[in-house]
């Protein structure tokens, strides 16, 4: 006869074991997706309205499996230069068919914007769990001269038993973008269980939630225009025990649209736990798919455990507005003065592109007056000042207006049309009328499409002006370009009026 009472302690003990890898804070393989157990803190990176399925399913010999589900949901909210991120997860563990445990978890991280490639979240979480032993089991006590006896109760003390406790955690992520919007280099530190709760089944015995804690850090050593690597690792320190996932994931860029990037990403990690995992993911900006597979490389894990099944799947629900600052960086608020001043501005410009053709026959006329005005411009050594004369300080009034004016775009655009040639050779005229003075080039866009599409963007329409610029004949040395994307908007994103004005170069003389 088989030996039920053995079988059942076995089982017990294996399941026990492994909720202390589970717990409530499942270390997901594919850490990246997963906020709530890898970092409170990484809840700030979020910038949509987006919701996260995680499923981790580790099979056993016997047949049976150990798995932890969760569904999370993340809703930022912008105020002022930062992100504040609140975000709540539903779990469910389940060791075979015998201990259960759900519960959820309420978090909330603030992102502080460091710099214009940096930010850094601070997070913290707390959940409350209930754990469930199944009571459906045959024990040897309900056996009476060898058969088994249904009205007979198993005198066993952890069967069809609850527990709940609470936890708590928190964490600190810091992230640096590339000039493009990618992700370039992160850092994080976090804490899980701070409160070491009670988890035991039986009465009056102490089973304390072990305290864990995690760090994960990463940096992209290559970013073509296609493919990227960026190597990272996760450290775990749970229950006495350390250890690492060493390794990196691969990316390479299908296809950039108005909406984003689509990409495929490989991950390939070593885990001192003698395991070695593969994941393969599909990423659009409003879907993720990503799946991994643990494979056990030791012959004493294998016996134990036939490799580890983990899926992740995320949808944006909805796009939030992006942040966007004026120079000053203060939000820019639609007013009917502002609409106003944008049809005005409209008219002047409707009236100098139609000077324009006369201007480009004047050049000549206007090399004349350069030389007329250096001659005028000279004065006594004595009375020369001892600093270079700015850009303010030597332009005329007209040549100010046409310095303050912009080059705009099409929406997804970095074509000049003729009317804006017309304009830059304006420009050309007046910076080569005063080579002493360098320019900045500035591009701009709306908040149409995703964030680093955008900032890609940006950077072309600065580069198509200079190169506009030096096929006229000025030094490509004293020209520079920069991207701002769509994060410096002078008028309203929220009207069409607004995103044309946004979409633009701008130009600033400095002095060399």
């Amino acid at each position: 006869m088989i030996n039920f009472k053995k079988s059942f302690l076995f089982f017990l003990l294996i399941s026990f074991i492994v909720l202390e890898t589970f717990a409530q804070e499942a270390n997901y393989s594919m850490f990246h997706y997963t906020p709530f157990f890898t970092n409170p803190g990484q809840i700030g990176t979020e910038q949509d309205v987006r919701a996260m399925l995680n499923y981790r399913n580790q099979n056993i010999e016997a047949g049976d499996n150990f798995s932890a589900s969760s569904l999370s949901l993340y809703y930022p909210i912008l105020i002022g230069n930062h992100r504040l991120v609140l975000a709540g997860s539903f779990l469910h563990d389940k060791a075979s068919d015998f201990l259960n445990t759900n519960g959820g978890l309420l978090g909330v991280a603030y992102s502080i914007r460091v710099s214009e490639h940096s930010e850094l979240s601070l997070g913290i979480q707390g959940g409350y769990f209930s754990r469930k032993t199944d009571g459906n089991f045959v024990t040897d006590d309900q056996f009476e001269n060898g058969v088994f006896d249904p009205n007979i109760s198993s005198s066993d003390g952890v069967l069809n038993q609850t527990t709940s406790y609470p936890t708590l955690s928190g964490g600190i992520h810091y992230l640096v973008l590339d000039d493009f919007g990618r992700e370039k280099a992160f850092l994080g530190a976090a804490m899980f269980n701070a409160i070491e709760p009670n988890i035991s089944l039986i009465e009056d015995n102490k089973d304390k939630l072990p305290l864990s804690l995690k760090a994960t850090a990463g940096y992209q050593v290559y970013q073509g225009e296609k493919f990227s690597v960026l190597p990272n690792l996760r450290w775990i320190n749970q229950a006495g025990n350390n250890y690492f996932n060493i390794g990196s994931r691969f990316g390479y860029e299908l296809d950039r649209t108005e909406e984003g990037q689509k990409k495929i990403e490989l991950g390939l990690w070593y885990n001192t736990n003698d395991l070695t995992v593969f994941s393969i993911a599909y990423e659009q900006p409003n879907i993720t798919i990503g799946l991994s597979y643990d494979l056990p490389i030791s012959t004493d894990l294998s016996a134990g455990q036939n490799g580890i099944f983990e899926l992740a799947f995320a949808l944006r629900l909805k796009k939030k507005q992006r942040r966007t600052y004026s120079k000053t960086t203060e939000m820019v608020e639609e007013t009917e003065s502002t609409q106003e001043a944008l049809e005005e501005e409209q008219e002047r410009e409707a009236e100098q592109i139609q000077e324009e053709s006369e201007i480009q026959e004047e050049e000549e006329e206007i090399e004349e007056e350069e030389a007329e005005a250096a001659i005028i411009k000279e004065e006594p050594a004595e009375s020369k000042p001892d600093r270079p004369l700015t850009p303010d300080e030597v332009l005329t009034s007209e040549e100010k207006k046409v310095m303050a004016r912009t080059v705009r775009f099409e929406l997804d655009s970095d074509d000049l049309d003729q009317e804006s040639k017309a304009f830059l050779d304006q420009v050309y005229s007046i910076v080569k009328k005063y080579p002493q003075f360098d320019i900045t080039l500035t591009g701009h866009t709306c908040n149409l499409g995703e964030a680093p599409y955008n900032q890609e963007l940006s950077i072309k329409r600065a580069e198509i002006v200079r190169k506009y610029l030096s096929d006229r004949g000025v030094d490509k040395e004293r020209i520079r370009t920069v991207g701002k994307g769509e994060t410096l908007p002078i008028a309203s994103n929220d009207t069409e009026s607004g995103r044309e004005v946004n979409r633009r170069v701008e130009f600033e003389l400095r002095n060399q």
